[in-house]
């Protein structure tokens, strides 16, 4: 599967005193290409990687804006954001969280943002706003899940409001939002999902109208969803650490989700619970007595990590998921696919495995989120389009891959790309742009069925799921 070719040596980033790459050379696959713009782990750069405070097993979930690589961590209690240029690998520093408080005395003060892994899930809603999210152990389901949003600038947090457990019980760990976190611009959804303490497998789902200050349960009032099925099926609960994943359709609401389990593989389900595709479907790899391959091409992932992210380059459908973590012959690895219009499984053709040799083999000593993050890069002056993976594993490293259309230039050089941000949404049969730019509607089987240029919005040519781009902002919508 690993379908790469060595390059003689690893070269220095520009502009960077810390990132390497990866040193491989990774084969074109259907018009795209793949390259390491830089990586910091154990593999490659171990000495600089245990030099930064993203060595450490408190550092559990990154995200990106396009410009910069985010890693939320909580050493010793304490929430903060370490950053990274995304384009070098430069460390750029570490933003504390703070949150207002009252002293002994009554009076008003500032304090560092504490608690057991307070900044265990760093985001950034559909509007650009970025939020943590912290574990709640929840064992006797009285509390409320805590999520704010942040100040980039301050590092100062602000609660998005009260998250009502309501009886519902579980660890929560790790979170997905759609939408608009502030209710201002568009309504909400936070899923999140409960690892332990179920007796059931079931998600936590929240949601806020637009306009509203009040965060109601997704399930007639209540937060708890429960799963019909998992796969490998029959479990009794997802195990530690699982990850939610929102498919985002411009709603801001909950309609299509994955769950990827510390006990399942990942499986993408609707909002009533049923099972909607999983990795059942997929041309899954056999072997034979003595490991040999004897059909299939699609490696399974490993349970026991948990890591997915989807996105589209021109009019490919992307998919990557964690392969493993760090046990065994498993380094910390994703497996890039492209897929159909309906990012089903059973369309997976998986095209590298990044790293091809792994992040690292180094047990955080826990079940860790691989954190995976896809964001659309500008078109060049040609209109070919690339996309930035950032995959990163809890005490083994980070790394930035350019995935292009074959020919990409980026104009000005990489440094200088930008990424903009639109709201996408339908409004009967026309989709609509929060700001004007160029939108291309692709239906399933990826043509293009609809575009409009320095426009706001473009109608739809019938009902239907269509994949639309607007400026740099991607989304799915359905057309009824």
């Amino acid at each position: 599967m690993k379908k790469f070719l060595l390059s003689a040596s690893m070269a220095l980033v520009a502009g960077s005193a810390f990132a390497v790459t990866d040193g491989q050379t990774y084969e074109v696959k259907n018009g795209l290409t793949c390259e390491n713009v830089w990586v910091i782990d154990r593999f490659h750069a171990e000495t600089a990687y245990n030099a930064l405070p993203i060595a450490d097993k408190k550092a559990r979930t990154a995200c990106t804006d396009g410009k910069i690589v985010y890693v939320g961590r909580s050493t010793d209690d304490i929430g903060t954001i370490d950053k990274f240029d995304i384009n070098t690998g430069e460390f750029l520093g570490t933003l504390a969280l703070k949150v207002n408080a009252v002293d002994e005395l009554g009076n008003p003060t500032v304090t560092a943002f504490s608690g057991l892994l307070c900044a265990n899930q760093v985001g950034f809603d559909e509007y650009g706003h970025m939020y943590v999210a912290s574990m709640a152990g929840n064992a006797d389901g009285s509390g409320a899940y805590m999520v704010y949003l942040v100040d980039q600038e301050t590092g100062m947090l602000t609660s998005v409001g009260s998250l009502d457990f309501l009886g519902a019980t579980g660890r929560l760990d790790y979170c997905d939002v759609a939408g608009d976190l502030t209710g201002e611009q568009a309504p909400a959804t936070i899923i999140t999902v409960p690892g332990t303490g179920t007796t059931t497998p079931c998600i936590f789902w929240w949601t806020r109208e637009q306009g509203s200050a009040e965060w109601v349960g997704g399930v007639d009032g209540l937060c708890q969803l429960d799963m019909a099925d998992t796969y490998p099926s029959n479990q009794t609960d997802f195990g530690g650490a699982a990850v939610p994943k929102i498919i985002k359709d411009g709603t801001g609401l909950l309609n299509l989700f994955y769950v990827d389990g510390f006990n399942t593989c990942p499986a993408v389900y609707a909002n009533d619970g049923s099972m909607v595709d999983s990795f059942k479907e997929a041309d899954l790899i056999q072997k034979d007595a003595d490991g040999n391959i004897t059909g299939g091409k699609v490696v399974c992932p490993a349970t026991g990590t948990n890591g997915i992210a989807e996105g589209v380059i021109g009019s490919k459908n992307i998919l990557v998921y964690s392969e493993g973590q760090y046990d065994g012959a498993h380094t910390c690895q994703a497996i890039f696919t492209e897929v159909d219009g309906e990012y089903a499984f059973s369309s997976m053709n998986p095209y590298w495995i990044l790293p091809a040799d792994g992040l690292g083999q180094v047990s955080d000593g826990g079940n860790r989120v691989h954190a995976l993050d896809f964001v659309t890069l500008p078109a060049d002056a040609n209109g070919k389009q690339a996309a930035y993976l950032v995959t990163f594993k809890c005490y083994n490293g980070l790394g930035v891959y350019r995935i292009a259309e074959e020919g990409y230039q980026p104009q000005g050089g990489i440094a200088n790309t930008t990424i903009a941000k639109a709201n996408i949404a339908v409004n009967g049969d026309v989709i609509t742009v929060s700001e004007k730019a160029n939108i291309a509607v692709y239906n399933v089987a990826g043509q293009k069925v609809a575009e409009a240029k320095n426009a706001t919005e473009v109608k739809a040519p019938a009902a239907g799921l269509y994949v639309v781009k607007a400026g740099n902002t991607v989304a799915k919508v359905i057309v009824k």
